[in-house]
Parts: C-alpha cells; structure tokens; sequence
C-alpha cells in the first residue's frame, strides 16, 4: 500500500502532461482548419481539459499534505505539478487571444508555432513516462535535451515572426493582435522547458 503510494505521483505526472498534449491537439487542429464562429465551441473544449486538469493538480496536492511517504521531496512534486499545469493554462491562453483579438485570417507562422507546441508536450509526455524509472533511463535525457532544442526554434521563430509584423507595418490593432498572439505561443514553449528542466534538475538531486 505504501509502495503504491508513493509510486501513483509518478502516474499523476504522465496523466497532468496528457492533459497538455490533449489542449495542444485541440489548438492546433483549431489553427489548421480555422472557423472563427467555431472558436467559442473550441475555447470551451479547451477550458473543460484546463478545468479537469486544475481539479487534479489540487488532488494531488491534498493527497501530498497527507501522505506520510512519498517519492520525491514535497517541494519538488509540488513545483513539477504546477510547471505541468502551466503549460496547460497558456495552451488555453492562446485561443482565448484569438477570439479576444477577433482574428479572422490565420498567418502561417502560427501554424509552426502550433506544431512546436504539441511536438514539445509530446516529448514532455516522453519524459514522464520514463521519470518514474530515470536512474535506469537511456532516453530521458535525449527528450529533455529535444524540449530545449524545440524551444530554442520557437525562440528563432519569435523573433523572425516579429520582425516580419513590425517591417511590413500592418494596421496597428493587426500588429497589437497578432504580438500578444505570437507571445502567447512562445510562452507556452517556455513552460515546456520549464517542466523539462524541473525534471532535469530533480533528476539531479536524487541520482
């Protein structure tokens, strides 16, 4: 029982990252075949997984106060728990700038910046799945170095992306929109690194 315990945080990890591969499956398939009148329906399907999410994080957290064994130190369970459900809020936080901003017509870096986005909650998912075992792992660290090499383009990406809006001078609620839009993306990014390093960090600490 015990045992059992102190192993189900480890399953929790994979089913908080799930639920950021899930948000990040539904925002690029938003992106891909945009319909700005079916962004309210898909803004409400994001905010259900965002919300179930949440419910599990304070969960885990409860049962953390409690529990007199557990894996890893409490401290770093909890700062992996709400890395992970970062990612998941800014997932969610980039289609709510869509509709907020009214956008109309997708550009097509934002369609990469999607792509990246999932690619890097997919290696997170790669990485939770081997964190449970990772002093035997041969492959968790090459995920963890693939999270930083995907926010690293995003990065690239970003900067360029910007660069363009700003030269070509579009109208300024355009240019307003699509900044905070492309900000939006590059965080939820960020947060993928934030998680990969938590774990790599943690890692550290118990090898």
């Amino acid at each position: 029982m015990k045992m059992h315990k102190r192993c189900h945080y480890f399953d929790e990890f994979v089913r908080a990252v799930d639920y950021a591969c899930q948000s990040a499956e539904i925002l690029y398939t938003s992106l891909n075949r945009f319909e700005p009148e079916n962004l309210e329906e898909m803004m409400k399907n994001l905010h259900n997984i965002e919300h179930t999410a949440d419910v599990a994080k304070h969960k885990l957290i409860d049962e953390l106060a409690h529990d007199l064994f557990v894996p890893l130190a409490r401290e770093d369970i909890l700062r992996l728990a709400q890395t992970i459900d970062d990612v998941t809020d800014s997932i969610e936080d980039v289609l709510m700038r869509v509709y907020m901003f009214n956008i109309q017509v997708i550009r097509p870096e934002t369609l990469r910046f999607a792509e990246l986005i999932t690619q890097c909650c997919g290696r997170l998912k790669d990485i939770m799945k081997e964190f449970r075992d990772f002093r035997h792992s041969s492959t968790i660290g090459q995920h963890i170095i693939a999270v930083n090499t995907l926010e690293e383009e995003a990065d690239r990406l970003y900067v360029e992306t910007i660069r363009g809006i700003y030269c070509n001078r579009l109208d300024p609620v355009e240019t307003i929109a699509w900044t905070e839009t492309f900000n939006r993306m590059e965080r939820c990014c960020d947060f993928c690194e934030h998680v990969a390093n938590t774990v790599q960090t943690i890692m550290m600490k118990n090898t």
